[in-house]
């Protein structure tokens, strides 16, 4: 069975500049090496029982024993140190893979320091970019090469299960492999890599010179993903819990008019009795029958916010959306309004140009703590959409 990571969907911020210089170092160490195989494994390889060789630390992650050796290990190079070099540029990437290496061999001759043998190749370092790649960008997809006996499919796989059924037959091969009486082999030397990767890539996380956009395992396993339900306003999580209970509940019969006289009967002081018992759909019916009978008529501004607030709480959002718009037109000075009508279009609507107008007029010094962190995640994702390509029918607010 061959498995191969052929490309991936993950964020890519900067060329891969670090991980092509290594592949091609990589290829032609091996090119430089294949004729006196014997003699480069002898002064470049690691070898155990020989106390600790700084030189070996380096060279020994570029010595390779064989043409699919080297074109193995370059494939997954590529596949994972585009994800990784991708957040973080060749001028950090490189020291990482560098740093991989190096912990890894003084760690195996530290371990090993009292048997024979020598180890080479730079599986270590991939299977700790594989871990790495697995913490910064669990949710993101390989596009897979999957080939068995004469039978080959293409397909995607998470990051996340691609790296966790590598990690797993690693570790069967090395629990086979020592009950067959070998307590050092080469798929211990990668969960060695894999282990001091898992170090790099929580450093990187926890002191934020990495930005995963809020997509790291940990934001994963904890739900406060930049579109789960912690990252919304607080009256998105409010009517995200009327709907989970709506459907353990029995519904509502909705407000249906009468509808004899419907316009004639519309009035002002109908609506403001809705609006003040909180029937926001028939206050919001109401004032469609007004302005159909009167266009020039409108609700008070504190009115108008009410509605918009109250709808979105009830989950109506083209209704409030509706609303909102309105509000905004006669008070553009209320930029809280502004942020909360953006937070539809972006979370809703996926109407990402619209809302960054809205959040680019936001007078963001005069927000609370917690509604700059709203204004921040709202810019951002609505800039990843339109990074994304996601167009718009039309322009208008």
């Amino acid at each position: 069975m061959i498995l191969i990571p052929v490309s991936t969907d993950a964020p890519i911020y900067h060329f891969p500049f670090g991980t092509i210089a290594l592949i091609v170092t990589n290829v032609l160490v091996y090119f430089a090496t294949g004729a006196h195989l014997h003699e480069a494994i002898d002064a470049y390889g690691l070898h155990h029982g020989a106390g600790f060789t700084p030189i070996q630390w380096v060279t020994s992650n570029f010595i390779h024993a064989g043409f699919f050796h080297v074109v193995g290990n370059m494939i997954f190079l590529w596949g994972f140190g585009i994800i990784v070099e991708g957040k973080i540029g060749w001028f950090q990437f490189i020291p990482v893979y560098i740093g991989i290496g190096v912990l890894e061999c003084i760690l195996e001759q530290a371990i090993f320091g009292y048997s024979g043998g020598v180890s080479y190749g730079a599986s270590a370092i991939i299977f700790g970019l594989m871990v790495i790649s697995l913490i910064w960008a669990p949710q993101n997809e390989f596009t897979v090469f999957l080939w068995i006996f004469i039978r080959f499919w293409i397909f995607d796989i998470s990051v996340v299960a691609f790296a966790v059924l590598n990690l797993m037959i690693s570790f069967v091969r090395m629990f086979l492999i020592h009950m067959m009486g070998s307590p050092m082999n080469s798929e211990l030397l990668h969960l060695l890599g894999a282990g001091i990767g898992g170090v790099f890539g929580f450093v990187y996380l926890k002191t934020k010179l990495v930005d995963c956009e809020g997509w790291d395992i940990i934001s994963v396993m904890t739900g406060n993903t930049p579109n789960s339900e912690s990252y919304l306003s607080q009256s998105y999580q409010d009517a995200s819990r009327r709907r989970r209970n709506a459907k353990r509940a029995k519904r509502v019969r909705p407000f249906i008019p009468d509808p004899k006289n419907q316009l004639a009967k519309a009035s002002p002081e109908r609506f403001s009795r809705y609006l003040d018992e909180n029937k926001l759909t028939a206050a919001f019916a109401e004032s469609e029958r007004i302005r159909h009978r009167n266009p020039e008529w409108s609700p008070q501004p504190e009115q108008l916010l009410k509605l918009a607030r109250g709808l979105r709480t009830a989950s109506e959002m083209e209704k409030s959306a509706k609303a909102y718009r309105e509000f905004v037109e006669v008070q553009p000075d209320f930029t809280l309004a502004s942020l909360e009508l953006a937070e539809i279009f972006v979370y809703v609507q996926e109407r990402p140009s619209a809302a960054m107008r809205l959040l680019n007029r936001c007078e963001v010094d005069t927000f609370s703590e917690k509604q700059q962190q709203r204004h921040q995640q709202a810019t951002q994702h609505a800039q990843n959409m339109i990074d994304d390509g996601i167009l718009e029918i039309d322009s208008q607010l």
